[in-house]
């Protein structure tokens, strides 16, 4: 059992990195650890993504706190912009936590990988066509049934998924020529908000489930949670830290690298 809270503390001093560096929450750093340690601990196939995803959830909601005060401290955090954006991630998290307690742990699996690949693609793309440096800081930018749109799915695969506002919602806010600082601190505030809002729905659905391990609430693993937090708290400093040492350009790049090689391991996992 050391072995297993050690994987966790280190897990969780990565996603915690990611997060300060990214905005992702750390959800999908802590996927693919939670899928192995929790398969090496014996835990039922049915029941490991949704302990997987509802842990994830419930640490970003610590680590996107910690970074987002830290980034708004940093002078980073735009509340105009996050309070656009913030009732429809709100609402799509709801939705969203409904949906993936009711779906098979395989179908979960599947469609995060699917969600991951497609992601890279969709960050390449916008790469290939940005011309601008990224420079602005204007909240006004978040408007329009796009952005409404995008903001509601960002928060229901977020809801289903981990992941979520980085992935669908960074790309557009990048396309508004915003600073890759300023839409990752706005990301952190979100997943973390897609966290509050839809871990519930997992510890609730889970109650009534048989096979789960032990020290579960639900579909929350609560040992993994404790230790994963910890690190996560321990890397979220670091991971801004290092934000403001390298290009914008190359934070992109950074984040496409990291995408790939969780999508890697779940695809290795899964096979």
């Amino acid at each position: 059992m050391t072995e297993i809270i050690a994987i966790y503390i280190a897990a969780g001093v990565f996603s915690g990195f990611v997060s300060g560096l990214f905005g992702v929450g750390g959800a999908l750093a802590l996927a693919p650890a939670l899928i192995i340690t929790l398969t090496i601990q014996e835990v039922s196939e049915v029941h490991v993504m949704h302990l997987t995803i509802a842990t994830s959830l419930a640490t970003q909601v610590f680590t996107s706190a910690l970074t987002t005060y830290l980034r708004h401290r940093a002078g980073d955090l735009l509340w105009p912009l996050v309070g656009r954006l913030a009732p429809f991630v709100a609402v799509g998290a709801v939705i969203g936590a409904a949906i993936g307690d009711a779906l098979p742990g395989i179908v979960l699996q599947v469609m995060f990988i699917g969600f991951v690949a497609l992601s890279i693609l969709r960050v390449l793309a916008q790469q290939s066509r940005r011309t601008v440096s990224g420079t602005s800081r204007d909240p006004s930018v978040a408007r329009g049934p796009a952005v409404w749109f995008l903001a509601t799915l960002s928060g229901a695969s977020g809801g289903v998924l981990g992941p979520g506002p980085a992935i669908l919602l960074a790309p557009q806010l990048r396309r508004f020529d915003l600073a890759m600082p300023v839409v990752a601190a706005a990301n952190a505030f979100l997943a973390g908000l897609v966290g509050v809002m839809a871990v519930g729905g997992y510890i609730v659905g889970g109650f009534d489930e048989a096979g789960l391990p032990a020290h579960a609430l639900g579909y929350l693993y609560l040992p993994g949670f404790a230790a994963l937090t910890v690190g996560a708290l321990a890397g979220s400093p670091l991971g801004i830290r290092f934000s403001h040492t390298v290009r914008d350009r190359t934070q992109t790049w950074l984040f496409i690298g990291y995408l790939s090689a969780v999508l890697a391991i779940m695809v290795y996992h899964t096979a």
